[in-house]
């Protein structure tokens, strides 16, 4: 089915513009999918039997004007059956080929358009075997997700109940939780007991701490501080002050004699005597515990080494540092061997020299009493703070435990929290998602649009053509826009099959000419002799006398060119024949002027002669 087809048809139904139609401006025609089964139809069915002659159109119109009736439908039909053809009508020979040639041209058409629906047929049982085929492979399919969705359906049953009952069981933990954080009533106090220590009352404790805090410095007073000059049974004797030896008037103006004043001086010499010796001791112990400090600094720094791995693990060089710090410890030694022997003791006689001359005077058993009986009583109150002071640090180290522990506790309920406002979050998601009309099947049928279904709206809006503003949005709209968009396939399919069939006719024509092109190139020539020629043979001849002919000229040209240097080398050699040539060409081309020479030559030669 071509517009070729079509044109020799409208050329046998007599059109008279059918020689002039292109076959090719007609081709739109049959890329429309909907006008294809009429213009097969025109194409197969119409013949010149389905026209009216001119003068069968004149008589019909003389009919229709004349007063007499005209048979229509039922009535034309009666009659036409009624109608006895006569016996006795003369049929030509010239009607009887026509008739057959023109139902030989129907059988052929008819042939044509059996063919033809033979070829649909098998196309569309070969699509009815590709359907099949689908069919039962989407059976397959909806087995298996039959199958799959059951399985998927227990398994979400099983996963609700197990939600259902994490739920309850979070519920009933978190109701527990909160009568447990919860205070107690005040009138309930008495039967409900706390849980934390946070929600005790410390009320009672602050007043017994204060109260025994009280008791505590009334005792410390008590004590320390009432009665203690009555204990080592005088009150004067309580009195220390510095006495100065040096100057014995002021001793007299105190009330002291010269007695005194003697014992004194022998009590400061006793002292000024041991002083040296204590003195000397005291340095000593000094340096013993300078260098237990030094020693205990040594060793941790050791320590620090030996636990950060710094430290020397070499046994040479061990010893080396070994031996480097016992040669140095000697030298210290020495040089405090000489110290302590030779500078020191000068040094305390130095000093012993410039000591004050005060000295304290008082009642030394009073003073070592009081302080025995300090020592004794100390514990008493010492005791006491302790216990107050564990007291305060137990409770407040309890407090931040617990405080802790209330932090913790609070970190795990707000990630539960947030983790069950994501599920919560999740799940409105997933019914606002449900809740959508084209996942739920419609109680009734109806022919518009729900305006909560997006699906389908989103679906008309790119099926939709036409930009016409509706008020409702039915579902024939949408079916009438799948319709069309399924004819522009069909249609795009159609002009891709016309396409594919113009270039593969293209590509036969070029075939064709490209072996018409390399006939006329090769001319019948093999390649059993070399490369073929590409060339007529014509034309081969042709060209190689031309370069013979081309070769001949160039030898005669240079010929030539060498007689005129020839010449030009005899002219130039002769001056007699140079103007000799000269005068030739006078000669051919300016007479006048050769005449003028000529005259001009007579002239001078009669003036020699003369």
């Amino acid at each position: 089915m071509s517009a070729k087809q079509m044109i020799a048809v409208l050329q046998e139904l007599g059109y008279p513009k059918a020689s002039k139609l292109d076959p090719k401006g007609l081709e739109w025609m049959f890329e429309n999918e909907a006008m294809l089964p009429f213009l097969e139809w025109f194409c197969n069915s119409v013949s010149t039997a389905n026209f009216l002659s001119k003068a069968e159109v004149e008589q019909f119109h003389s009919f229709e004007n004349s007063e007499e009736g005209i048979l229509e439908g039922e009535q034309l039909e009666l009659a036409l059956k009624n109608m006895k053809v006569s016996q006795d009508e003369h049929v030509s020979e010239a009607q009887l080929e026509q008739e057959i040639e023109q139902l030989t041209d129907s059988l052929e058409r008819s042939q044509k358009r059996k063919q033809s629906l033979i070829q649909k047929r098998n196309k569309l049982s070969l699509h009815h075997t590709s359907l099949s085929h689908t069919q039962s492979k989407l059976s397959q399919t909806e087995t298996r997700v039959r199958a799959q969705y059951k399985r998927s359906l227990d398994q979400n049953q099983t996963d609700n109940a197990k939600i259902n009952t994490s739920l309850e069981q979070l519920v009933e933990t978190v109701g527990q939780l909160s009568e447990i954080y919860e205070l107690p009533v005040q009138e309930k106090a008495e039967e409900a007991m706390p849980m934390f220590l946070s929600q005790l009352s410390l009320d009672e404790y602050h007043q017994k701490e204060e109260r025994f805090s009280q008791e505590l410095s009334h005792f410390t007073k008590k004590k320390f501080f009432e009665g203690i000059a009555d204990v080592a049974g005088q009150s004067e004797g309580s009195r220390y002050e510095i006495l100065e030896i040096n100057d014995p008037s002021i001793s007299l103006i105190k009330g002291g004699g010269q007695e005194v004043n003697i014992s004194q001086c022998k009590e400061l010499s006793r002292i000024q005597k041991s002083f040296p010796a204590a003195k000397l001791k005291h340095i000593e112990a000094k340096l013993a515990s300078t260098q237990a400090d030094r020693r205990l600094e040594t060793a941790e720094d050791i320590l620090k080494l030996i636990q950060a791995g710094e430290f020397a693990k070499d046994h040479n060089s061990i010893n080396e540092r070994l031996s480097d710090t016992d040669s140095s410890l000697q030298m210290v030694v020495r040089d405090l061997e000489i110290l302590s022997r030779d500078e020191i003791p000068g040094l305390i006689q130095e000093s012993l020299s410039s000591q004050v001359s005060h000295i304290l005077t008082g009642d030394y058993n009073l003073k070592l009493a009081r302080q025995d009986y300090f020592i004794s009583n100390q514990d008493q109150v010492i005791h006491p703070l302790v216990q107050q002071r564990a007291r305060n640090e137990f409770l407040t180290m309890a407090f931040e435990l617990e405080n802790r522990n209330h932090r913790d506790i609070h970190r795990l309920l707000v990630a539960v929290k947030q983790l069950l406002q994501n599920h919560l979050k999740d799940w409105h998601a997933r019914m606002k998602m449900m809740d959508d009309p084209m996942l739920t099947p419609a109680k009734y049928k109806r022919s518009t649009i729900d305006s909560r279904d997006g699906f389908a709206k989103r679906l008309h809006n790119v099926l939709e053509v036409d930009n016409a503003q509706q008020l409702f949005l039915t579902y024939s709209s949408l079916e009438e826009g799948a319709d069309r968009l399924k004819q522009v396939y069909s249609m795009s399919c159609n002009q891709a099959e016309t396409a594919l069939s113009n270039k593969e006719e293209i590509l036969e024509a070029l075939e064709q000419n490209m072996h018409g092109c390399e006939e006329m190139i090769y001319s019948g020539s093999s390649t059993t002799h070399g490369q073929p020629s590409l060339a007529p043979p014509q034309l081969q001849s042709a060209m190689t006398q031309l370069e013979g002919m081309l070769g001949r000229l160039e030898h005669s040209i240079k010929d030539i060119v060498r007689n005129l240097e020839q010449k030009k080398q005899t002219l130039k050699s002769d001056p007699l024949l140079y103007k000799e040539r000269k005068l030739y060409v006078y000669f051919f081309t300016n007479p006048a002027c050769l005449r003028q020479l000529f005259d001009e030559m007579s002239s001078r030669l009669q003036a020699q002669k003369m």
